[in-house]
């Protein structure tokens, strides 16, 4: 492991878009390009955003540790062209060996595959990964974690919606939801909330959850909204409407992952519904391919169906029976260029037009009584503890080290305080 993997190992640096996968894993491999995913692929999140413009230079040191240790030659920003004073900024500030690549402001373009496609013309096989091109994708915040040298103890997280006042926030790890939206002057009282992205979060009412690793925002809506409605669908009621399907194809005709030539057929999981468990198979193998960026059901689907919970089904099915995912080269739709969703036009259908604003960010000042970590904040085995209840820690201590042997990342206490419990999935700090 190079020294650059095993600094973002020892800091516990991992995928801040969202996913989560540990960054020393992507840093310990050799690529001809990394590209810098900053196309803040879910509308009303701001965090990538406001990361290049309030911390550029660590930013940059993140990107160029990053980029040394894969020996990458080609080193690509990719932003959405619609922020074009952004873009002039990082032309004028970042380094010459640093490229700014804009991207159609289209959805879902913070998607790897896509990016990758965009940026380099080159097409990631079907169930393979970037580096089956020679390129590493890196989230903004993450090499922004990077080039800090520090252990991850903070997090930005947008809160944006039916709020006064749209901010991003950089926040101790381990905070409450609540927290966030009180430092944020955010209403709570007959409101809904997703954690996430519109289009990839998920609903939650317990807003003593804590902030984690992959927390990108808090979306505020009132209570009733469609959307909130749509995501609270439950498995039985995803499956009831699955049946009304009249298999117009319109959620395949749009679907990203089908229009890079990946084959992702979301009608087909409709008609899934119809057979037993068995017989279903043939019809649910696609959804390997899925990225469940929730275009279809969201945007695509005229008659308010669920396709995308159906592939997220037939996707655990499939698992469950032990099919995985082979590896396919692809060729693109020639539709593709012509098929992409505007995100104008999906926050029009979303019904969050009214919730476009300028945002800002602010630091957090918040004075919180406990921090909670969940030991599982990314992707692989969850961390095992180091400390006892009782010890006293110090911002920055190590509370939990990856297992041995295992795909993992370990886990820093981000406020000084008393550990007051250590349970089999998650840390309590007392301050």
């Amino acid at each position: 492991m190079n020294q650059t993997a095993r600094m973002a190992r020892d800091n516990g640096v991992v995928g801040a878009g969202g996913a989560g996968f540990p960054t020393h894993v992507k840093l310990d491999s050799s690529v001809d390009t990394l590209v810098v995913n900053a196309a803040e692929c879910e509308p009303l999140l701001y965090k990538d955003q406001t990361v290049l413009e309030q911390c550029l230079d660590t930013f940059a040191e993140g990107t160029r540790m990053a980029a040394d240790a894969v020996g990458a030659e080609r080193i690509a920003v990719a932003v959405k062209a619609k922020h074009a004073a952004l873009i002039e900024r990082l032309r004028d500030e970042l380094p010459p060996s640093m490229e700014v690549a804009p991207l159609v402001d289209a959805y879902p373009s913070g998607d790897e595959f896509i990016t990758v496609y965009e940026v380099t013309g080159r097409s990631i096989p079907k169930g393979g990964i970037p580096l089956d091109v020679g390129v590493v994708v890196n989230n903004v915040e993450t090499l922004y974690n990077l080039g800090l040298k520090a252990p991850v103890t903070e997090k930005f997280v947008t809160v944006s919606g039916d709020v006064p006042d749209t901010v991003t926030l950089k926040v101790p790890l381990g905070i409450t939801l609540r927290a966030v939206l009180d430092a944020a002057g955010a209403p709570v009282e007959n409101k809904g909330f997703v954690v996430g992205g519109p289009m990839m979060g998920s609903v939650t009412d317990d807003l003593d959850a804590p902030v984690t690793k992959t927390t990108a925002g808090i979306l505020v809506l009132p209570q009733g909204h469609s959307l909130l409605v749509r995501k609270a669908r439950t498995d039985p009621q995803v499956h009831k409407i699955a049946y009304s399907c009249d298999q117009c194809f319109r959620c395949t005709d749009l679907c990203p992952r089908d229009l890079l030539g990946h084959g992702v057929k979301p009608h087909k999981a409709m008609i899934s519904a119809s057979f037993s468990p068995d017989a279903a198979t043939a019809w649910q193998e696609t959804a390997l391919y899925c990225c469940e960026c929730a275009l279809c059901t969201l945007y695509s689907c005229p008659e308010d169906l669920d396709p995308f919970r159906m592939m997220v089904l037939s996707k655990r099915a499939l698992l469950a029976k032990g099919i995985r995912p082979e590896k396919q080269d692809v060729t693109p739709h020639p539709m593709y260029p012509h098929r992409r969703t505007p995100t104008t036009m999906l926050v029009r259908r979303l019904g969050l037009e009214p919730y476009l604003a300028e945002h800002r960010y602010a630091e957090f000042t918040g004075a919180p009584a406990a921090l909670e970590f969940p030991l599982t904040q990314h992707i692989g085995a969850p961390s095992v503890p180091v400390v006892k209840k009782g010890a006293r820690v110090q911002a920055g201590t190590l509370l939990a080290e990856i297992p041995e042997k295992a795909l993992g990342s370990r886990i820093f206490t981000s406020l000084a305080g008393r550990v007051s419990a250590v349970e089999p999935d998650r840390i309590f700090i007392e301050l």
